[in-house]
């Protein structure tokens, strides 16, 4: 294991190019946590604690040494956490670790917190893994892998470590700018308008990040037109200040796996954050170990639960999920929230895909839960709720392969009916312009950046309600007005971050250093298509060739509205006679990704090697200058990061990309 971590220690400290957390959120393997008190009572120090701070509402951390891999951390905060999971039976209680508590900005491989939960009644010690992982595919969430925690020494048993919500969360997915309002939703945020007085709020939400400010304006505004908003103004006030297509992707998935123990169950159990880039709030998953239908709010039988309808509302005021897609929503978002089931049912919430990776990390932690003495649940119970129902107490926990298989037939009859309008292909990002400084102008007479669309169908193709956006963790950050576009032809979108004069007007520009741009269903998050660019000086434009196409390159002569010329590279391209690779397209891809690069002149040939993240060589390719581009097919690869490296001469350069299947 160290070895491995070396390995991938070097490949992301000296290239500096993947995020460094990556280590430790590894889930290849089971890592190793040490903590060391120097205090032998250790447990019961930590429960007093506990409990001083609960009443106090302030907790308190206990300083000890913590050691990964060899390494010491100094005098970190150490306190148990959680409220249900603290009722586990044994000395096997969840801890949050905060490293800069005592010592002023350290950091662990980039964090400054941590979260070991206990698997609190859950026989299959999987069920968070498996949703956070099924969350990452689709919208900003949590990472998660297994550790094996040994305290003073003694082995206290196997955990989830799940990447704690906060400023570096927000950082690291929506960029280093952020600074804005996150709110937790604990102990009771229903959400409910109490009011304009901010007392009354506090002791339903905790506010994260810019505590000494303590203004909550923005979330008391969020909630105000949430429930105060006329019904013929709802759609554009709301979502002014909320990022809806978010927020039904997660509802899908929570509906999904029945995750009672949510805003729409016990209205609890959420951040909601609000961006600065968009100056919209956007909901974060947080905390999944009551899922699988272990919650049943004492309102629902085994039964009922297990055939939970997709629109279920509690009879409590939940006015952020009902008055968007429960029994008084927005008709559009409740045909947004069928379309996005659909599609998931269809591509991950379905046995089939789910059902190997309960085996594949069973395999992984199997010794390891064996090994675990302060375990709630035997090692037959572990291996038997992998498949099928135990009753524990009067209590049913379901089997994650049977609820599966019985959510999928539920599921599958509530939607049998409902037809998606299949945008998912033909329609392609076909040609970017990002400095146009002598070419077509827009409607006002001005020299935009742009880009073109083709539609490759031999129909027309209404557009209306997709989304554009040269952000991938914003995906609904321009919406297409009714525009149709026609069999075989293509359109035109101004980048001109001029969006207030309609039309097609999209509300950003493009970077000519080179940046993403991707094409979005109606429901704001599933791509249909996407590219990035690489930098492109004044008048030359990036496209497919032949239009539709996977080979993308530069445009010497654009072709606007028009087919694309032969993509070409030539001598008189800046740049052309030195070494460069660029990032690969798609990215992320979910089984065949194009590099492309350069090996300039003089250089007649050199290899691009791909690591994956265990720092493992999985492939390696002979380049030259005659074809400057490889394709790799990952499709016998796991889902991931990986990194790929090009060699050639003396120089030398590492990209990360993302696989998702």
């Amino acid at each position: 294991m160290k070895k491995c971590i070396l390995i991938l220690f070097i490949l992301v400290t000296l290239i500096c190019l993947a995020d460094e957390s990556d280590i430790i959120y590894d889930d290849s393997q089971i890592l190793e946590f040490h903590i060391t008190f120097t205090e032998p009572d250790w447990f019961n120090l930590l429960m007093d604690n506990y409990y001083i701070g609960s009443n106090q509402d302030e907790w308190i951390y206990t300083p000890a040494t913590f050691t990964f891999d060899g390494v010491d951390y100094d005098s970190v905060g150490v306190r148990f956490k959680g409220y249900k999971s603290m009722g586990y039976p044994t000395e096997k209680k969840p801890f949050k670790i905060k490293f800069d508590e005592y010592i002023l900005d350290q950091e662990f491989y980039g964090v400054d917190k941590i979260n070991l939960n206990n698997e609190y009644f859950d026989p299959s010690f999987l069920r968070e893994k498996i949703i956070y992982d099924v969350f990452n595919k689709f919208i900003p969430s949590s990472r998660a892998n297994f550790a094996k925690l040994y305290v003073n020494g003694e082995y206290l048993g196997l955990y989830t470590n799940v990447e704690q919500v906060n400023k570096k969360f927000i950082e690291r997915h929506y960029g280093n700018g952020e600074d804005g309002n996150l709110f937790k939703g604990d102990p009771h945020g229903d959400l409910v308008w109490y009011g304009p007085n901010q007392e009354s709020y506090n002791e339903l939400y905790e506010l994260k990040t810019n505590e000494l400010e303590n203004d909550w304006s923005d979330l008391l505004e969020l909630i105000n037109i949430i429930n105060n908003t006329p019904a013929d103004e709802f759609v554009e006030e709301f979502e002014d200040h909320f990022h809806i297509h978010n927020f039904l992707f997660y509802q899908v998935i929570n509906n999904y796996f029945i995750n009672l123990d949510s805003y729409f169950g016990n209205s609890r159990n959420y951040y909601i954050y609000h961006r600065d880039d968009t100056n919209k709030f956007t909901h974060i998953p947080w905390d999944f170990n009551f899922a699988f239908g272990l919650l049943a709010l004492n309102i629902l039988d085994p039964d009922e639960l297990l055939n939970l309808n997709m629109f279920w509302e509690y009879d409590y005021p939940r006015p952020l999920y009902q008055n968007a897609i429960g029994l008084n929503g927005v008709d559009d978002y409740k045909d947004v929230y069928k379309m996005v089931y659909k599609y998931l049912t269809e591509i991950e919430l379905n046995y089939d895909s789910i059902a190997p990776h309960i085996d594949e990390f069973a395999d992984l932690i199997r010794e390891a839960v064996y090994a675990d003495t302060l375990k709630m649940f035997t090692n037959e119970e572990f291996e038997t709720n992998l498949e099928e129902d135990i009753e524990f107490g009067n209590t049913v926990i379901f089997g994650l392969k049977s609820f599966v298989e019985t959510r999928d037939a539920n599921i599958d009859a509530q939607l049998q009916n409902y037809i998606i309008q299949d945008y998912t292909t033909g329609i392609f990002v076909n040609e970017i312009m990002a400095k146009n400084v002598s070419g077509i102008t827009d409607q006002f007479g001005n020299h935009s950046d742009w880009i073109e669309l083709y539609n490759s169908n031999d129909y027309d193709v209404n557009l209306s309600g997709l989304f554009l956006s040269d952000n991938a963790q914003t995906r609904d950050k321009w919406q297409f007005p009714e525009v149709t576009i026609s069999a075989n032809e293509f359109l035109i979108i101004w980048a001109n971050n001029d969006s207030l004069n309609g039309g097609l007007n999209a509300n950003f520009n493009l970077e000519r250093e080179g940046e993403f741009v991707g094409l979005y269903n109606k429901d704001g998050v599933t791509v249909i298509d996407s590219t990035s660019y690489p930098a492109l000086e004044e008048d030359i434009s990036y496209g497919r060739y032949p239009d539709g196409s996977d080979n993308l390159g530069i445009l010497l002569s654009p072709t606007p509205n028009a087919p694309n010329e032969t993509v070409s590279i030539e001598d008189d391209y800046p740049n052309t006679d030195k070494m460069y690779l660029l990032q690969n397209y798609p990215n992320p891809f979910k089984k065949n990704t194009i590099i492309s690069f350069s090996l300039g002149k003089g250089v007649t040939e050199g290899i691009i090697e791909i690591f994956n993240l265990k720092g493992q060589l999985v492939k390696e390719f002979s380049i030259n200058n005659d074809e400057p581009e490889i394709n790799w097919d990952a499709y016998q690869q796991a889902s991931g990061i990986y990194f790929y490296k090009m060699t050639a001469g003396k120089f030398s350069s590492t990209k990360k990309m993302l696989l998702l299947k």
